[in-house]
């Protein structure tokens, strides 16, 4: 239990099922009610709408923030800086991924190798265009996986 938002940020040992509501309870609750709550970390955790969730194998944090500071930013055009290659530890081109995306081109996003994206969520965090570049090709790897399905 981390974040701003949150009166007593803490470590918990706590029973796969149980309530992340009640895990803030254990943690004080919130000093203010949060903007956002994220469960895992910032980076590659997931943006819950309810606490009315329970604690799984894979939970690894509850982030509660009193800003979402990437909401902030305006998405606008990218300006093909590289950034987004430099920092990808798959070796991949988040840039030309992001066009075939836009485009929903499921074949163009295979031939680029976007399904090598391990989702870290570095090319979205270093854009200084504020392009949600790891969203975008979350969805595009889940819709070549449906695809996938239906051929089979």
């Amino acid at each position: 239990m981390t974040g701003d938002a949150v009166v007593n940020p803490q470590n918990f040992a706590v029973r796969l099922g149980t309530n992340y509501q009640e895990v803030l309870e254990a943690a004080g609750g919130f000093k203010t009610e949060p903007e956002k709550i994220i469960s895992g970390g910032p980076m590659m955790g997931q943006a819950l709408f309810s606490l009315d969730i329970p604690v799984m194998k894979n939970s690894s944090a509850l982030t509660c923030l009193t800003k979402d500071e990437v909401a902030a930013n305006a998405e606008t055009a990218c300006i093909r800086c590289g950034r987004c290659v430099d920092v990808c530890p798959g070796h991949v081109v988040p840039q030309m991924m992001m066009a075939a995306a836009e485009r929903h081109d499921l074949a163009m996003f295979e031939k680029l190798n976007g399904m090598e994206c391990c989702e870290c969520g570095s090319c979205t965090f270093i854009c200084p265009a504020h392009r949600p570049l790891t969203q975008a090709f979350k969805e595009m790897r889940k819709a070549v996986m449906a695809e996938r399905r239906k051929k089979a």
